[in-house]
């Protein structure tokens, strides 16, 4: 290291820089809950890959006819897939919704505003409710974020999904899986990422000037 240091101190600083800024956590997952101001974040990476094989659900509870706003109804957020369930905490959920408000029926569920997630009391299972009051979009748009966790108490071996559902006016619920590429191309999902790489860019970019103005100089000097 000494010997690359002395010929090129610049790109060891870059190395080191950049490394420390891959160990920058991109949205937290924790026992009681994702931490709420996080929609548009990029999942759920301390629990595992993001795969097909978890499923993330979202049903309005009951016969609803129509959603009339400013009336609260119950939706159930649930998920399938993943690793078997054993142990303790092998369940959880980030849901944001884009018109309306969530309250928390029971203490599995904790809620800020348009945002929802579970609780330590709440992450022992994979289905949950949550009372929802319609804003006044006709069509209300709801992100979800599922982890399927094996109970050991560790991330490996985890598994997580998302996906966008739609609740219309009449009731109806439709369904958009997010897979991981569309959220590595999704502009709203790329914040941490695009942190990491711009900074690289930019260190990269004045690194490369610094080297620059340091050879000039040094031939000006041998004249």
């Amino acid at each position: 290291m000494a010997l690359i240091m002395g010929k090129n101190p610049s790109s060891v600083v870059l190395v080191l820089v950049c490394s420390t800024l891959f160990l920058v956590p991109s949205v937290s997952s924790l026992p009681n809950g994702i931490d709420t101001g996080t929609t548009g974040g990029n999942g759920c990476f301390c629990h595992g890959a993001q795969t097909e094989d978890v499923t993330p659900s979202l049903a309005v509870v009951g016969d609803v006819g129509a959603i009339v706003e400013g009336d609260s109804y119950a939706l159930e957020v649930s998920l399938t897939g993943g690793p078997a369930e054993a142990g303790e905490n092998y369940g959880g959920f980030l849901v944001s919704v884009d018109s309306g408000s969530f309250a928390a029926p029971d203490a599995d569920v904790a809620v800020d505003g348009d945002e929802a997630t579970h609780t330590t009391a709440g992450n022992d299972q994979r289905s949950w409710q949550i009372e929802w009051t319609a804003g006044s979009a006709d069509v209300a748009e709801f992100t979800l974020r599922t982890n399927s966790v094996n109970g050991d108490g560790g991330s490996t071996g985890d598994q997580w999904n998302m996906a966008t559902f739609y609740l219309n006016a009449d009731g109806s619920i439709t369904q958009t899986l997010i897979g991981p590429a569309a959220r590595i191309d999704d502009a709203t999902m790329q914040t941490g990422e695009n942190v990491i790489i711009l900074s690289c860019i930019l260190l990269m970019g004045v690194l490369s000037f610094l080297s620059v103005s340091k050879k000039s100089r040094g031939r000006r000097g041998e004249f």
